[in-house]
């Protein structure tokens, strides 16, 4: 469990890091989403993402502390929104398996605000993330295409630690945004991967 922590960090880490940031606006409908009862909806994707009931969804606490925006702030409504658009990096959603402790983020990147970033396709972003994992740690073992939601992804699939983990690191572009998931989870627990992303459907 602690090295699936470690891993979940370095990834982040890693996708903080893919571009140099610069200012940047968010002028193309972009919206982070929200929880609907054990369904996440966003209609900017005109996706949804429903889990099951042994899923642990991360609070709006915990999501806001990542996002760097203060819970004990007034801010509300515009205010709050006007908090994220100033934000390179914006997570979504984190949730965790209870048995498997598998885990998926979704997280969002602003193009706008990094110099070049709008031009970046999804294969040339994963290169530039997958350079910045530790080789002695990580193994790139293919790079495929993902139809999910009427979108295709652009999906890395990595070992880690001599393939005591797995990480999928699924791309989208869309407007001035790079819409990211990463999946971590043990080589024999990769059913309940794929059991939730074939659950991921349009809203409409």
């Amino acid at each position: 469990m602690k090295m699936q922590k470690k891993i979940i960090v370095t990834l982040l880490l890693v996708l903080s890091l893919v571009l140099t940031g610069c200012s940047g606006g968010r002028d193309d409908g972009f919206a982070v989403g929200a929880w609907n009862g054990t369904t996440f909806e966003n209609t900017w994707l005109n996706m949804k993402f429903p889990v099951s009931d042994n899923w642990t969804i991360s609070t709006d606490e915990e999501i806001a502390q990542l996002n760097e925006i203060s819970t004990d702030s007034d801010d509300a409504g515009q205010e709050l929104l006007d908090k994220i658009a100033e934000l390179k990096t914006v997570y979504g959603f984190m949730i965790t398996e209870n048995e498997t402790f598998s885990n998926v983020q979704l997280i969002y990147e602003n193009l706008a605000m990094s110099i070049g970033g709008t031009k970046m396709s999804e294969q040339e972003y994963l290169d530039s993330a997958m350079e910045m994992l530790p080789s002695e740690d990580y193994e790139l073992l293919e790079t495929v295409t993902k139809d999910i939601a009427g979108k295709t992804f652009t999906v890395a699939k990595m070992s880690a630690y001599d393939g005591v983990y797995s990480q999928d690191f699924y791309c989208y572009k869309q407007g001035k945004h790079m819409v990211v998931m990463i999946m971590s989870y043990t080589p024999d627990q990769a059913a309940v991967i794929d059991e939730f992303v074939s659950g991921i459907t349009t809203l409409e």
